[in-house]
């Protein structure tokens, strides 16, 4: 029967031709939809691996401060920040989570040079953000005046590049310079929609400009940020303004409306997607059945039962389907093989892409089919035989 139906839709390929053509299109629309998102979609599920929530980010402006007089004040301000009673503790730092990330390095280990992300960070970081280690110990202000950086590498990065073998206690090259490994920590992320991406800790290596406080008050919006106002302002120099004074929880708020902006134009493509495959396969079913008025009427004079005729124009419907997206499950599989989408999505989820995307189609074209196949089932014989 199956056989059958392929023989016959290949005789009449011509007039499926624009029906595959859609489907195809249709079928790699909703897997790079669905491959470039479903893994974004995913991470909302997996642990940050540091605490946001009590976080409160403190950056201020020296545009128009001298070069000379930057690292001056930026001690000054700092000082000043520890200072505030509400204030656990306070650190500089180059990484603030949800806005600014790491910057990209090389490393060398072992001749091998390989690629992870520098965080450049002091010695409280951890502490602040909550960062659990699993093996060594953090840098101190102790280690700055070794002759190699003290690191803090991150855990998928020594499962990456290290394997089986501890991490802790190598050495290894970073911009030409030694570095050795003190600890291990968590992997972490910078947003909730961001992928895992490994990198290692150091210490800062120029002013940061921008520091971190650990509070229980930052719910207390207009309290702390009097409080750091004040703060900065007592520092005396006019020329200093400050460009950021907000908890960590709202800049992942702000940071979050892209990622809501970009989800919702997907879901009106998909929907606008949608709407145009139905109405066009819908009118496209309804008019190549009203053709075979004839056939379908020497069909129940053979014997055929109207469920016959029901699953025979059902089951033209799944061919078709599986001719119209074969050329696109193809391609979609070279693009996985590949890699085209790394970091973006991984095997697993492109797989899963294919999968859903296939299955998706497939119900559809059932449910476009059914009405217009039911309508033919349930047609007289007599009629049809007779208008033809």
């Amino acid at each position: 029967m199956i056989l059958h139906l392929f023989k016959m839709i290949l005789k009449r390929k011509k007039t499926y031709f624009f029906l595959f053509l859609q489907l195809f299109v249709a079928f790699m629309a909703l897997f790079l939809v669905m491959g470039l998102n479903m893994k974004k979609f995913s991470n909302y599920f997996q642990p940050l691996g540091y605490n946001y929530e009590d976080v409160w980010l403190v950056e201020p402006d020296f545009q128009n401060v001298p070069e000379d007089k930057k690292a001056e004040y930026n001690n000054l301000i700092l000082e000043k920040l520890r200072t505030i009673k509400e204030v656990e503790l306070v650190s500089a730092a180059q990484v603030i989570p949800f806005q600014q990330w790491g910057s990209e390095e090389k490393i060398t280990y072992k001749k091998q040079i390989i690629k992870a992300l520098k965080f450049e960070v002091d010695e409280h970081y951890k502490d602040v953000m909550d960062i659990s280690l699993v093996e060594g110990r953090w840098f101190t202000a102790n280690d700055y005046v070794l002759n190699t950086i003290p690191v803090v590498v991150t855990r998928d990065l020594a499962e990456r590049d290290f394997k089986n073998d501890s991490p802790l206690g190598k050495t290894i090259l970073i911009g030409g310079k030694k570095a050795l490994i003190v600890g291990i920590s968590e992997a972490i992320r910078e947003n909730t929609s961001a992928n895992l991406t490994p990198g290692f800790f150091m210490p800062l290596q120029t002013a940061a400009g921008k520091y971190l406080l650990k509070s229980e008050n930052t719910e207390n919006f207009q309290l702390l940020e009097d409080k750091v106002r004040k703060s900065v302002t007592s520092v005396g120099a006019a020329e200093i303004q400050i460009k950021q004074n907000i908890s960590l929880t709202l800049v992942k708020k702000y940071a979050h409306k892209i990622d809501y902006i970009q989800l919702s134009i997907t879901f009106v493509v998909f929907i606008f997607l949608l709407v145009n495959i139905f109405l066009g396969i819908s009118g496209m079913f309804s008019y190549n059945l009203s053709k075979r008025k004839a056939e379908v009427g020497l069909r129940v004079i053979m014997g055929a039962s109207p469920s016959q005729i029901l699953m025979q124009f059902l089951g033209e419907s799944m061919v078709l389907t599986t001719l119209g997206i074969l050329p696109g499950v193809l391609i979609a599989a070279q693009m996985l093989i590949m890699q085209y989408f790394e970091p973006y999505t991984n095997e697993y989820y492109g797989i899963l892409s294919i999968l859903f995307s296939a299955l998706f189609l497939y119900l559809l074209m059932l449910s476009c089919a059914f009405y217009p196949s039911l309508k033919a089932a349930r047609l007289n014989p007599s009629d049809a035989l007779h208008e033809e």
